[in-house]
């Protein structure tokens, strides 16, 4: 089993966390069994059953998101990633119909991002677009009808804004996790939204992208919570970003692999603090 469990990348799917949660809190959410069950389904079987899909069809030999040295795909991994996901699915259904109907349509997304027939992974803005659809949006109003039981009050402007600012930082990071992998993408025939971009253009766009989604972010912590907290994410944000304009002025002085290293870096720095605070948040409303 261990080359199965290894193409699930489960710590990568940890740091997708922050955006399900994100909803989930803002909505008014606790740590209960409902939260738990919604975030396996997810995290630990959707996002994971879908990134073992995409190995498949990948064949990656170089470092991958989430994986320095993936090994060969073993026979049965499409199987074992379709199954993996119908797992999640069963736990989507056991929450309640609109977590299920996004899990569904997420499944979907995932497999038109990899498979060879439509391949939306080598189409530059069909990309973009599922992966900030698919781990920006639809995953916010998941963890909102997990802890609301429907997307009821989901249209309110403030509610969109938050959406909206998670979908622009993860939209920013997702050309920042290609540029290292420029020229196995091009062997495998993938015009992925980083070579349309190119490296100076996936750095411009990340750091306005961040930018634009840390300040709706910033906005929505102050107004919802305390002008304090919304400061430490605001001083949190600035010094992210600085991270990455001087990682884009050492970038074509590193390896592939240093390259690859600092990204993940990256991805966790700006991930595990936010997530800290969310848990913290949600821990403290299920105490109160």
């Amino acid at each position: 089993m261990k080359p199965y469990l290894t193409h699930l990348r489960l710590p990568f799917q940890f740091l997708l966390s922050p955006i399900f949660l994100w909803g989930a809190l803002l909505a008014g959410g606790t740590l209960n069994g409902q939260l738990l069950i919604a975030y396996a389904a997810f995290h630990l079987f959707l996002y994971a059953g879908g990134t073992a899909l995409n190995s498949y069809y990948d064949r990656d030999e170089g470092p991958v998101g989430g994986l320095a040295h993936p090994p060969p795909p073993p026979p049965h991994l499409l199987a074992f990633s379709l199954g993996w996901q119908l797992i999640g699915f069963v736990l989507a259904l056991a929450v309640n119909g609109w977590v299920a109907a996004i899990y569904f349509l997420m499944f979907w997304m995932s497999v038109a991002y990899s498979h060879p027939r439509i391949r939306l992974k080598g189409k530059p803005l069909g990309a973009l677009v599922t992966i900030m659809l698919g781990q920006g949006i639809l995953p916010f109003y998941a963890g909102w009808a997990t802890a609301r039981g429907s997307l009821g009050d989901g249209g309110a402007w403030w509610v969109m804004l938050a959406a909206l600012s998670a979908t622009f930082i993860t939209g920013g990071m997702y050309p920042l996790t290609q540029i290292y992998q420029l020229d196995a993408d091009a062997q495998r025939g993938d015009f992925t939204s980083a070579r349309f971009l190119g490296v100076q253009n996936s750095f411009h766009l990340a750091l306005g992208s961040i930018a634009l989604g840390g300040a709706g972010a910033v906005y929505v912590a102050a107004t919802k919570f305390s002008w304090g907290e919304a400061a430490g994410l605001a001083l949190f944000l600035a010094a992210f970003l600085f991270a990455v304009a001087q990682w884009h002025k050492k970038f074509f002085t590193y390896t592939v692999m240093q390259n690859f290293k600092t990204v993940m870096r990256l991805y966790a720095g700006v991930t595990l603090p936010f997530l800290a605070w969310i848990f913290l948040r949600l821990a403290l409303a299920t105490i109160q």
